[in-house]
């Protein structure tokens, strides 16, 4: 769903209904579950599935000091070879060496695929809502997300 150029698209709903088939198989496929991860007193959800269904994602403004081209390690603006070009099998990239992060801003659609949110805390109080009072911080929680109907994708920036 990630590397998909629009989100409102034929091509979309289907990666998303194909997303969902997917985690309810592995699920049914192991029916322990996947454990949400427990860190530092916090319980994450780190599930792919459930968090491809918040299109969120983060952009980088930054400037940026040196970069190399990946084919010949020198300075992109010299060499010879082109971005997005294959040489030898090797796709040519312009690889940041050296830069100063400005800021990060949430975005719908990011322009770096993967610069997506990859884990979401969850309280501990949400859970023992959940759990009933046998519930205690630290032990195994699993992901039940894919067990239920898809709620559908949560588009926090359409419309503006």
């Amino acid at each position: 769903m990630n590397y998909l150029e629009y989100e409102d698209t034929a091509q979309f709903e289907v990666a998303h209904t194909r997303l969902d088939a997917a985690g309810k198989l592995a699920r049914d496929r192991f029916p322990k579950g996947c454990l949400l991860k427990f860190e530092n007193g916090q319980y994450h959800q780190q599930c792919p599935v459930a968090l491809a269904h918040n299109r969120v994602g983060m952009s980088v403004g930054m400037k940026i000091r040196a970069m190399e081209c990946s084919i010949c390690g020198g300075d992109p603006d010299e060499c010879e070879h082109i971005r997005g070009r294959e040489y030898n099998g090797q796709r040519c990239i312009h690889r940041i060496t050296d830069a100063e992060i400005m800021e990060v801003s949430f975005v719908a659609q990011p322009a770096q695929p993967d610069a997506r949110i990859e884990s979401v805390s969850i309280s501990t109080s949400e859970l023992r809502d959940k759990h009933g009072d046998g519930f205690r911080a630290g032990m195994p929680v699993t992901c039940d997300n894919c067990l239920s109907a898809c709620g559908g994708v949560h588009q926090f920036f359409a419309g503006h």
